[in-house]
């Protein structure tokens, strides 16, 4: 597995004038994250004796080995897929400056999701190279992932984590309580736990954006990510 030097990611991703890294998440698992003030690999969450949300990749994370990886996107893939993100309805946005301050030396970088990984050689997962990156890297492709393997499972906001966004599906829970509203809540009582005010904004869906559908089609998986407690 080959992990590139931090300098090289990060001239690549500023020469496709990538701005911005994103991370998504439930809410209750970004609740957790605001009052540590850190991205959490999901095995340093589960070794800690904490709660986190279940993902649909924990297998697979475990069987590739990265189940104490942070992960995080060059593109926020809402926007870009015009559907609901997988992980999680809270998208945390960094600016790209983070990478220069991480200290981890070296970041890995997916070629594909891990969850499509099965058969494929390990020059067919990871980026091998600064020459591959610069030939290869594509701006939008949401399954080359930058992973964060040398941070100790945890990768602090410091002064980089700009907004967070978070969706509104526009639907209700058993109780009658609006889903954005408790969801809103919850991430403004983890921040004011651990001193931080970071920005909330709703998303802004385009028209063709089939998330709310998603979110009705699947009611019950839509209550489990919106819910803050666990």
């Amino acid at each position: 597995m080959a992990g590139l030097p931090s300098k090289h990611v990060y001239e690549e991703l500023k020469a496709l004038h990538v701005t911005e890294l994103h991370h998504a998440n439930s809410v209750a698992t970004s609740c957790l994250f605001l009052r540590e003030k850190s991205l959490l690999s999901r095995g340093t969450v589960e070794r800690s004796g904490l709660k986190q949300t279940p993902q649909k990749s924990d297998s697979q994370d475990r069987v590739y080995s990265i189940w104490y990886d942070v992960f995080m996107d060059t593109v926020d893939i809402h926007n870009r897929a015009s559907r609901y993100n997988e992980y999680g309805p809270v998208t945390f946005v960094f600016d790209v400056d983070l990478i220069p301050k991480t200290n981890t030396g070296k970041i890995w970088v997916t070629k594909c999701n891990p969850m499509y990984w099965a058969g494929k050689s390990e020059g067919n997962r990871w980026f091998q190279n600064k020459h591959e990156l610069s030939e290869e890297f594509i701006k939008g492709d949401f399954g080359q992932m930058l992973v964060f393997r040398h941070c100790g499972g945890e990768l602090p906001f410091g002064r980089f984590l700009t907004r967070i966004v978070l969706d509104d599906p526009k639907l209700r829970n058993e109780d009658g309580v609006d889903l954005y509203s408790m969801a809103y809540g919850g991430l403004r009582a983890a921040m004011s736990e651990s001193g931080l005010n970071i920005p909330i904004e709703r998303r802004d869906c385009s028209l063709r954006c089939k998330c709310r559908k998603g979110y009705k089609d699947d009611e019950n998986r839509t209550y489990q990510m919106f819910d803050p407690f666990l």
